[in-house]
């Protein structure tokens, strides 16, 4: 397939909008408005384009930000609202996000490093602004540890922004923290919980613990989170090969701890210094058949940083070093082995902020990164990635704002494989407000992005049960060879949007060179899944959200209404020019929630429904085809408050959901080559907590 060129990227974007209806939101949110948001569930994700009609007062001051690059925000009160026990449950109403599968093999594609964003990779996790990564080959990132209580609100940046290393790439989830609010001294929440569920073989206990507190003396802000949680388990998989059929168990226990310090000084009413400190650890111990499995992963992440802010602008100098370990241990009859990994990054960058008048903004910064990957079974694989960027704003007129930006990036790998590579990324912002209620937005841009880290290091995760290292449940590895995708990419919003709520429709269009697809290949006696570029790849599809929300009546009844549906086509042009779908994305996912409060009895409860179709993909370089099948769930959630602080909350997670179901067929006559379940655990979690 030919790229875009220019003049057809301007066509295809004037068409789009023609046909596109979006809610889009304002760059970024001022602190003022986001206290004031989160006072009314109705002015966050899906009516964000103009921050003022979803605010608690009419006086409330415009943001200062004049990008016309569309953000969307979920507030702490929501996530509260809604039952979210984490940021991936938050998401879930989120357009255009496909969550992980139940995983397979040891740790399976769980979490945050498992989602997909418009038929591409995981979107980028940043936290206050700096990102985050799970361990070497993806496990257990920070993001999964975070609960509600220790989040102010999460920020995300669907459309390109050369604010963010990723650019076109990928959607920018940024997680804001909690911070101290008055002078009261120390405050927070402890919160305690326990579920236990049982159906049929399989059992599943949780326990969790997590404190958040803070506090504020003269110029100095203080505060402190922690989680410790554990899971002990006893899933089911059902396996079909050869006309033979075998039921396994796998049991497991798992517990992670997180814990994270901040401070933070004032030095005037202007400027600050800040650093914050986040440590994991997380372990995972299974048993399946005659197989051991031992996981640990700990990491270790400072962050730094000073800003200063006024009414012409800001500048903002970050520094952040993190290290991480992971080691993982497989015993069985025929097999054994160790594998011992590190990951050692420190990054160094500068944002700055000038705005000339109330319709004349400029953005700019610089970022520098390095990192060395070390394992005992592979060489080292160092890494330097250099970044300059610049944009600007300008609101040419009451109704429309342009934002024109442009990246220059520089990547170099050296050890394990030698590779260099540089691009520039450019990106086209177009936002027309109609009226006070309608709006259209149009986003032009070409990027590249740069393979994660942990998708580089080539050693190999084996698979468990029966069927390990078959086709359907291959070993896991990376893969040191991988380039950048690079992306041309245009989307168009037109939305509508209300104090009550808000109904969007967006379209997009990506065309990527140098995809990176999971394939499938034999090496040796097994089967192996790595990370592979593919020449060229197509994505494009639609995104429909809608919300609304009753605000509080008299007899103190509310309630908010959310849903979405995203379709996603992603086809890959092969060598011989012939097309195929992408193996791993589904063709369309939704999902919806409602919220009733009831503010007499200090009642709140949710139920959420989230829905996958079935579908079925021609494997690469393979003679069969996947089928999965379809698949839902229900969540529910019941909170009650109480006075001094304490409330109780009752949460079920996966009831009435549907197995995962993988089946391979031949290519040739349709006949069952291979067949996998793995059985879904419903759960149910009672909380304790308390203010203070």
């Amino acid at each position: 397939m030919k790229r875009i060129s220019s003049w057809k990227l301007s066509t295809l974007s004037l068409a789009i909008v023609a046909v596109s209806m979006s809610v889009t939101a304002d760059d970024n949110i001022s602190d003022t408005q986001v206290q004031n948001t989160a006072t009314d569930p109705a002015k966050t994700e899906a009516a964000q384009l103009k921050t003022l009609k979803f605010t608690a007062q009419a006086t409330t001051p415009k943001d200062p930000d004049i990008s016309a690059i569309a953000k969307t925000v979920v507030t702490r009160e929501e996530m509260l609202q809604y039952g979210d026990q984490s940021v991936n449950d938050a998401l879930r109403r989120a357009a255009g996000f496909q969550m992980p599968s139940p995983g397979q093999g040891p740790r399976g594609n769980s979490g945050a490093s498992g989602m997909r964003f418009r038929g591409g990779g995981a979107p980028v996790f940043l936290i206050n602004g700096e990102a985050v990564q799970g361990g070497p080959r993806g496990g257990m990132s920070i993001v999964d540890t975070l609960t509600p209580e220790m989040i102010e609100r999460i920020e995300i940046t669907k459309q390109p922004s050369v604010a963010h290393a990723s650019v076109a790439s990928s959607a920018v989830i940024n997680i804001i923290l909690k911070e101290p609010l008055d002078d009261a001294g120390l405050n927070g929440t402890v919160k305690v919980g326990y579920g236990f569920a049982e159906s049929d073989q399989k059992e599943e206990e949780r326990k969790n613990l997590s404190v958040q507190a803070d506090g504020r003396t003269g110029p100095w802000l203080y505060s402190i989170s922690a989680n410790q949680m554990w899971n002990d388990s006893v899933s089911v998989s059902e396996t079909l090969s050869q006309g033979q059929s075998q039921q396994q168990k796998r049991v497991s226990e798992r517990d992670s701890f997180m814990l994270s310090p901040r401070l933070e000084y004032e030095l005037d009413d202007q400027q600050k210094l800040v650093a914050e400190l986040f440590y994991r650890n997380s372990k995972n111990d299974s048993t399946q058949n005659t197989q051991l499995q031992h996981d640990t992963n700990d990491s270790i992440r400072l962050n730094t940083r000073y800003e200063r802010k006024d009414k012409a602008g800001s500048d903002k100098i970050r520094f952040s070093a993190e290290n991480q370990n992971e080691t993982e241990k497989t015993r069985s009859v025929n097999y054994s082995s160790i594998i011992d990994e590190s990951i050692d990054e420190y990054g160094l960058a500068y944002d700055g902020v000038r705005k000339l008048n109330d319709r004349l903004q400029f953005k700019f910064g610089a970022d520098s990164r390095t990192s060395e990957l070390d394992s005992n079974v592979a060489d080292t694989l160092d890494e330097q990635r250099y970044a300059l960027y610049a944009e600007g704003s300008w609101k040419f007129s009451d109704h429309q704002t342009l934002t024109l930006g442009a990246r220059q990036e520089w990547l170099n790998r050296s050890g394990l494989v030698d590779y260099s590579d540089q691009q520039l990324s450019p990106v086209l912002a177009h936002r027309f407000d109609l009226t006070d209620q309608w709006s259209i937005q149009t986003n032009i841009s070409q990027a590249f992005k740069s393979p994660k880290t942990d998708n580089l290091l080539p050693t190999v995760s084996v698979s468990t049960s029966s069927d390990a290292g078959s086709l359907n449940n291959p070993d896991r590895g990376g893969n040191p060879y991988l380039k950048p995708e690079k992306i041309t990419a245009v989307e168009s919003t037109l939305g509508f949007n209300t104090a009550s709520g808000g109904v969007n429709f967006t379209a997009f269009h990506r065309e990527i060179d140098d995809y990176i697809e999971k394939v499938i290949q034999q090496e040796g006696s097994r089967f192996v899944e790595r990370p592979q570029n593919q020449n060229n790849a197509t994505t494009y599809g639609v995104e429909l959200s809608g919300r609304y929300a009753l605000k509080q009546t008299e007899k103190g009844h509310s309630f908010m209404l959310n849903g979405q549906l995203s379709t996603v086509r992603a086809k890959i042009e092969e060598d011989n020019h012939t097309e195929r779908l992408v193996s791993d994305v589904a063709p369309y996912t939704a999902s919806t929630g409602l919220s009733y409060n009831y503010q007499p009895l200090k009642l709140s409860t949710a139920i959420n429904l989230n829905y996958v179709p079935a579908f079925s993909r021609k494997l690469d370089n393979q003679s069969y085809i996947r089928s999965s099948n379809e698949r839902f769930n229900i969540d529910i959630s019941a909170t009650r408050r109480f006075a001094d602080g304490w409330a109780t909350t009752l949460s079920a997670r996966n009831i009435l959901s549907t197995d995962y179901k993988e089946r391979l067929n031949s290519t040739v006559d349709g006949s069952l080559f291979e067949a996998r379940t793995n059985q879904a655990i419903p759960s149910v979690l009672l909380s304790v907590e308390k203010k203070f």
